[in-house]
C-alpha cells in the first residue's frame, strides 16, 4: 500500500474514521482547520470531538532478543514533531487509525498517553515478555519431576533460565501491553463518555 505523503496519510484516517463511527450508527463529519480535533460525532446525546492519529503500518520495534511489529502513535499536537499535548476538554476520543488493515481503535481523550505501541494481533503470543509466561509455565509443570539440567535439555533453555524461574521468589511478568483489538470499540462504548 503506498500512500503519497503524511498528509494524505492523515486524511485517509479521518475518512476512515468517518466510515467506521457512521457505520456504527452514528452521524460523523470533519470539523473546521486549525482546530485541536479532525471530527465530531453526535452520538444522539451528545457531541464530542474525535482526534485522528493514522500510522501507515506496523513498524519493527528492536527487543534483546528479537525484534518485533507494532503500531506506533504519537499522541501529541501538530505532528510527529509536535511538543505540545492536548489540553484536558480539548479532545474527547482519540481515533487510531492502522491504514494498512483499515483498523480504527478507540481511547478516552482523558486515558491517552504522549505516545502509545499498540501491539499487532497477528503476532499474539510471540512478543518476549508473553513468551517468558508460556516458558514460565512449561518449566513450573516440570519442576518436581526433572532436574533444572534435564528441564534445560528437554525445553532448549539453558540452566540459568530454568533456576531463575524457577526461584520461589519469581514472580512472572504480566504484560501491561496492548493489541489492536484491545482498543476497536462497539457503538456502546461512545455511550460512555
Amino acid at each position: 500500500m503506498y500512500v503519497s505523503n503524511d498528509l494524505q496519510v492523515g486524511k485517509a484516517g479521518e475518512y476512515l474514521v468517518c466510515f467506521d463511527l457512521i457505520m456504527k450508527g452514528f452521524i460523523c463529519y470533519p470539523s473546521e482547520q486549525g482546530l485541536p480535533y479532525d471530527l465530531l460525532l453526535d452520538t444522539g446525546e451528545k457531541l464530542l470531538k474525535v482526534q485522528v492519529k493514522t500510522t501507515r503500518e506496523p513498524r519493527t520495534i528492536p527487543q534483546r532478543t528479537n525484534d518485533y511489529k507494532s503500531y506506533l502513535y504519537q499522541i501529541r499536537r501538530m505532528g510527529k514533531g509536535g511538543r505540545k499535548h492536548y489540553q484536558e476538554k480539548e479532545v474527547d476520543i482519540f481515533a487510531l487509525v492502522a491504514l494498512d488493515t483499515r483498523s480504527v481503535g478507540y481511547l478516552k481523550g482523558s486515558e491517552a498517553p504522549m505516545s502509545l505501541c499498540l501491539r499487532c494481533d497477528e503476532y499474539k503470543g510471540s512478543y518476549g515478555d508473553e513468551q517468558w509466561g508460556k516458558d514460565y509455565e512449561e518449566i513450573i509443570a516440570l519442576k518436581g519431576k526433572m532436574t533444572y539440567q534435564q528441564i534445560a535439555d528437554k525445553l532448549g533453555y539453558s540452566r540459568a533460565k530454568v533456576e531463575k524461574l524457577c526461584n520461589p521468589n519469581y514472580k512472572p511478568h504480566k504484560s501491561k501491553s496492548l493489541y489492536f483489538s484491545d482498543i476497536e470499540r462497539q457503538a456502546d462504548w461512545f455511550k460512555t463518555i
